[in-house]
């Protein structure tokens, strides 16, 4: 018998294993169901993966932007979720800054009050994000049951309040008022008056109709409130959905195109328009209701830090931020403001004040 070249024997060999894989594969081999194939193609569109990082912004130059771009985008796909029921991943989720923390539990509660969807979730595999979940009550909203009482130092203060988007019920903020009161030892802190009081002057020109807003927007809660009060320091964080300082600031000014003009001439340098309204509103001195008795807005916000002495306050909307700090003995602040790269669609207010116990010898 003629020997086989060895060209021949490579591709005989060939054969040899391509109709054993067949043989295999129409043994073992199971048809995909019509859902598996349907999940193949298009992926898991009932299933959002949150990001390991919530955050919306910071100074550190060290830190890599893509965080900041992931958790946009997650955010955004809460937003425009269209279908019924949806499973949000938290396996990977390591870190929630207060503030991207409060705006994803805002997002979430629009969307479970005002598309009816039904959210479930897959816990983290972090302990200490399974504690900021339940200590901020958004575990309620995931369908989540953690069983683990939170304890982390960095955790355990915080407080949560909301409430509806036409005012602010100052018995939801019963526990928030406690812990300032056990902190300084009075019932009625001005820190706590000029926040509760700012709180209502945004929230009642955030829900403002807008030719621009066609997006739906939330009506109770309408308002949402992170707050903790640790050695001797107060953190406070207000969020709500509304329409913007940029685009309520000309309503408010509807009838005062004059001063209008001229408050945007005076921060015309500002990068950005939201960041240019921002620092309009700190200029603007009236409340648009005109009783003297509910403040001036914005403006009132920031007066805090400065009636205080000391301490930081921030303010973001849609794409503006703008910053206040003022140290111990200093004559004045200082600010800036920061254009970013994403909107958070709506307003956030917070504030980082001094809190001192008053003995009772003080008060007389």
């Amino acid at each position: 018998m003629k020997k086989l070249s060895i060209k021949l024997q490579n591709y005989q060999r060939r054969r040899n294993i391509s109709a054993i894989r067949k043989l295999r594969k129409a043994v073992f081999h199971r048809p995909r169901t019509k859902k598996q194939i349907i999940k193949r193609i298009y992926g898991n569109k009932n299933t959002i993966c949150a990001p390991s990082k919530f955050i919306i912004y910071s100074g550190k130059k060290n830190l890599d932007s893509s965080d900041i771009d992931l958790y946009f985008e997650f955010i955004n796909k809460i937003r425009t979720y269209k279908l019924h029921e949806l499973r949000i991943d938290f396996t990977n989720v390591t870190r929630m800054v207060v503030d991207a923390a409060l705006l994803f539990k805002a997002e979430l509660s629009r969307l479970i009050t005002i598309n009816n969807v039904k959210v479930t979730a897959i816990p983290p595999k972090s302990d200490r994000t399974k504690q900021v979940l339940k200590q901020t009550k958004i575990d309620k909203l995931l369908g989540l049951t953690i069983d683990s009482t939170p304890n982390r130092e960095d955790v355990v203060h915080w407080r949560v309040a909301e409430g509806p988007r036409t005012h602010v019920d100052p018995n939801t903020l019963a526990e928030i008022m406690d812990d300032i009161e056990s902190a300084t030892g009075m019932e009625s802190h001005p820190i706590y008056q000029g926040i509760i009081e700012s709180m209502a002057n945004c929230v009642e020109h955030a829900y403002k109709e807008h030719p621009d807003v066609k997006r739906p927007m939330p009506n109770d809660p309408g308002w949402w409130v992170f707050q903790q009060v640790k050695n001797e320091t107060l953190w406070v964080v207000v969020c709500d959905l509304g329409i913007g300082v940029r685009r309520s600031l000309p309503l408010t000014l509807a009838g005062e195109q004059g001063l209008l003009k001229k408050l945007f001439h005076l921060v015309r340098k500002a990068k950005g328009n939201d960041n240019r309204a921002l620092l309009a509103a700190m200029e603007y001195g009236r409340s648009s209701t005109g009783n003297t008795q509910r403040g001036k807005g914005m403006r009132n916000a920031h007066r805090v830090v400065d009636e205080i002495g000391e301490g930081h306050f921030f303010a973001v909307s849609n794409q503006g931020c703008y910053a206040y700090q003022k140290e111990k003995n200093q004559h004045k602040g200082a600010h800036q403001t920061v254009k970013l790269r994403y909107s958070i669609n709506g307003t956030l207010l917070g504030w980082m004040l001094p809190l001192k116990r008053i003995t009772q010898e003080s008060l007389i």
